[in-house]
């Protein structure tokens, strides 16, 4: 249980409240999960010993094959280089209870700069001036880790995935470089015969994204990256679509910041560092970071000390002692933050609807000839006049997609709405608006982000309504998308001729312990019998939790009438995971599903309820 006296700052998206969870390690108590990737879940967990809050990254994956190599790899790279003031501690490492292994590393309460951009907030050093401009914070935090990234080149290491999401702030709004997964030694060839890498596509350099080796110059051009989505609280570069984005990083250039008021030296060194050929940008870390002292200075501005591990360098004596930095975001909220795995080229066909970038038929070549593309109008608001969003299961969401707005006219404008609309509207949900806080220079961009969530079969068509001041109709991007059912056979559906060909008709409902998912439920529906179904799933993570003390949970579970008594009912006591009851006719009424599971030893209990169907 956690401490009843202790607090924490929660970081955006992160439970508050409840007992948290027991994630079998030695020491820790009450942990709430604050973030999860393919690779892992990281969990806030409180050590009643130590008196301190600590970050515990569990991984997700069985621990064998290429999920053990990342994670030992990861271990070895932050114990060499932890006691950097500008990398994330790195406390112990080990095995939960039940078998996972874990990184127990110090919790950084400030959260990510990414969640500071997609939250506006605008300090983080106590103290700090909210009103000074966004590109001296931005400046003093690259120079601030460009310093940890240095000591991890001259350690041998790579870091490949250098972003907003990987910085971490402390509680003194300290910079802290995070995330060292995709870390490799740069004498080691990556993914050696399968022509491929890992990388966060919207920071990720144009040869990384070509599958060609990661390199030093890659690793400068991912920093500056970050440091001018800092400044302008946006990627570098956005689109409607994965092919649009990697033609954008292959040709545009690098979006101009003078307009804003950020020095031209600044600028320029961005400019040099995130050049589309690596031999054009700064030999190493060590010299991007030169180059922005040196616009420091010229600005009149404090110089943010520049600091190697081991003792590889000296702060000059007629410096501060530690980096002037404070966090100031701007209004544009943070874009689609992308990971992909990107291949060559190579014949075949793959599923439209795929986020990986790494499917995309010849993404070699749409880097190679994206040169050759005009550039767009000059004389007008511009928006894509599509948005291909693929295939996604009916009631079932998919990732973030960005919509970029261009001002490409002469005169500033004022976008003053942002809506799904039309037949389709309640398919599509806007879930970051970068557009409508301010008006439109000419020349800039800004940013909406939409996830498609489809409310029936087949193709759909839903609009995004950009409402323009002083304009009579508003700008519509046309949002392509198709809506596929669920298949009782995606739950291990018992064998029958009623299951055969049911699908799902309402949205699943989920039950909550500790602030986490524990529990979905799910009401199928098969045409050729005219009868309902109902199926339960305990998650896992709450699996773990309950057989860390030994504890069994009785699953009752039943689809019936949505008004009246009557339907099918199964239960399951023990360590039940999923369950399905028996198909059910209604009548012609509408029935619902609904599912509670019950701890044996605590009695706690929890329920959900599906949407009616009324077949």
């Amino acid at each position: 249980m956690v401490h009843s006296q202790q607090t924490a700052p929660h970081r955006p998206g992160e439970a508050a409240g409840g007992p948290g969870l027991d994630l079998g390690v030695a020491g820790c108590t009450g942990a709430v999960e604050v973030g999860r990737g393919g690779f892992g879940v990281v969990y806030r967990a409180w050590q009643p010993d130590f008196h301190r809050w600590v970050a515990v990254k569990v991984l997700a994956a069985e621990w064998h094959g290429p999920s053990r190599a990342r994670f030992e790899r990861e271990l070895k790279t932050l114990g060499r280089l932890s006691d950097h003031p500008h990398i994330v501690t790195l406390h112990q490492a080990g095995r939960t209870a039940t078998g996972n292994p874990y990184l127990l590393m110090a919790y950084e309460e400030g959260g990510s700069l990414a969640d500071r951009l997609a939250a506006g907030r605008a300090t983080a050093a106590p103290g700090a001036e909210a009103a000074e401009p966004t590109w001296v914070a931005a400046v003093a935090g690259g120079i601030a880790v460009a310093g940890a990234l240095e000591t991890a080149h001259r350690a041998g290491v790579l870091h490949r995935d250098v972003k907003p999401g990987n910085i971490l702030i402390s509680r003194y709004g300290e910079p802290k470089l995070a995330d060292f997964g995709l870390a490799r030694p740069s004498v080691e060839t990556p993914d050696a015969g399968r022509g491929r890498v890992t990388a966060s596509v919207p920071h990720a350099a144009p040869e990384v994204l070509r599958a060609e080796p990661p390199s030093v110059a890659s690793d400068v051009y991912a920093l500056a990256a970050t440091v001018l989505h800092w400044i302008r609280g946006a990627p570098p570069f956005s689109a409607g679509s994965e092919a649009e984005l990697l033609r954008r990083i292959a040709v545009d250039p690098v979006p101009d910041l003078r307009p804003d008021g950020v020095p031209d030296a600044v600028c320029a060194t961005l400019e040099r560092a995130m050049a589309k050929v690596p031999a054009r940008r700064h030999p190493t870390v060590a010299a991007f970071a030169e180059e922005l002292r040196q616009a420091q200075r010229t600005a009149g501005q404090p110089v943010t000390p520049f600091v190697l591990g081991e003792g590889t360098a000296a702060v000059p004596a007629d410096e501060p002692a530690r980096p002037r930095f404070s966090l100031t975001a701007r209004r544009t909220a943070l874009g689609a933050d992308l990971t992909a795995t990107v291949r060559r080229a190579k014949p075949g066909r793959v599923p439209a609807s795929a986020r990986t970038v790494g499917v995309l038929v010849a993404v070699v070549s749409i880097l190679a000839i994206a040169g050759s593309a005009a550039p767009p109008a000059a004389d007008r608001l511009v928006v894509p006049a599509a948005l291909a969003v693929g295939e996604q299961e009916v009631h079932a969401s998919s990732d973030e997609h960005a919509v970029t707005v261009r001002n490409t006219g002469g005169r500033e404008v004022r976008l003053t709405g942002v809506a799904p609309t039309g037949p389709h509207g309640g398919d599509l949900r806007v879930t970051g608006d970068g557009c409508t806080t301010h008006s439109l220079a000419p020349g800039q961009r800004c940013e909406v982000r939409v996830v498609f969530t489809p409310q029936g079969p087949g193709a759909r068509t839903p609009l995004l309504a950009v409402t323009v001041a002083g304009r009579a109709a508003p700008l519509t991007v046309r949002v392509v998308g198709a809506g596929r059912l669920r298949p009782a056979s995606r739950d291990a559906a018992p064998p029958g001729r009623c299951y055969d060909d049911a699908v799902q008709v309402v949205p699943s409902a989920y039950g909550y312990a500790g602030g986490l998912r524990a529990l979905s439920v799910k009401q199928y529906w098969s045409p050729t019998c005219r009868t309902a179904m109902a199926y339960v799933w305990v998650w896992k993570q709450y699996r773990d939790n309950a057989m860390l003390g030994g504890g069994t949970w009785l699953v009752d579970l039943a689809v019936r009438p949505a008004a009246g008594e009557g339907g099918a009912r199964q239960r399951a006591q023990g360590q039940p995971h999923e369950l399905w009851t028996v198909p059910f006719t209604a009548g012609g009424g509408c029935t619902v599903a609904t599912a509670t599971v019950t701890h044996r030893r605590t009695g706690e209990s929890m329920t959900a309820t599906t949407e009616p169907w009324c077949g």
